[in-house]
């Protein structure tokens, strides 16, 4: 079954490496009209513009912890493509700590990417979802928004954050056919996970430990999340919303 995003416009933060990439790369060659890529790195990804995608794809550089980046991508998004079909809330930090050991700063750095983003983006597209009857927003949510794990002092409380803020929006918007649904992923390859073993001191022992909690006995490659993303995006799934969809290898089920 092929998965096809004709006709659709979407919107992507974290867009320049991980999962955000991923995702970016599959819309654009599942025939979607429109994305705009957002993301804090000043230059569009080298792999981006070599792909060749030319006016199907826009970049915002930008810190979604602004304001005035939300409202920068939905009118990149309008004045571009003339709509917004998906929404992407993919951009997220993390830092290793225990609670007690989080700087004040941190914590607010950790909490306002991935938790007031989602409101900065939500008070910018959602008005246009709710004119066009129509939309899907998808969020990166978390095992860490599950179940409690070590070190994970802010980045637990704000993925469960992200994973109500779904339940809240999929309830609220649900009668202007806008569905909302966050992807609880388990461990994904990405560069925010390679950050983490370094902060962990032991890089090896840190990435063995991740492997071994997962049930299928392995971590997952950012194109596998993508590739849910696109189908979540579809609308082969139109009778999805409100739901946390776990993509863990198992994680959540012991």
């Amino acid at each position: 079954m092929k998965v096809s995003l004709a006709g659709k416009v979407a919107i992507v933060t974290g867009a320049a490496s991980g999962i955000g990439l991923a995702i970016v790369q599959q819309f654009l060659d599942s025939e979607i009209d429109g994305v705009v890529a957002v993301d804090i790195a000043r230059e569009i990804p080298d792999v981006l513009l070599q792909a060749n995608y030319g006016s199907r794809l826009k970049y915002v550089s930008g810190d979604v912890t602004l304001d005035e980046t939300s409202n920068r991508f939905t009118q990149m998004a309008l004045e571009s493509f003339g709509r917004i079909d998906v929404l992407v809330n993919n951009a997220g930090i993390n830092v290793v700590k225990r609670i007690h050991e989080h700087t004040s700063d941190e914590w607010d750095r950790v909490m306002n990417t991935n938790v007031k983003a989602l409101f900065y983006s939500a008070k910018y597209v959602i008005p246009v979802m709710m004119q066009q009857k129509s939309g899907v927003i998808l969020n990166t949510g978390s095992i860490s928004g599950e179940v409690g794990l070590l070190t994970q002092g802010a980045y637990g409380p704000s993925k469960g954050a992200v994973h109500e803020l779904t339940r809240q929006m999929a309830i609220e918007y649900a009668p202007y056919g806008i569905r909302v649904n966050a992807i609880g992923c388990g461990t994904i390859d990405t560069p925010l996970v390679t950050k983490s073993a370094i902060e962990s001191g032991n890089i090896e022992g840190f990435m063995s430990m991740l492997r071994d909690n997962h049930p299928i006995g392995r971590i997952a490659s950012p194109e596998e999340v993508a590739g849910f993303f696109t189908y979540l995006a579809s609308d082969l799934v139109s009778f999805f919303t409100g739901s946390i969809l776990m993509m863990d290898g198992g994680f959540t089920a012991r």
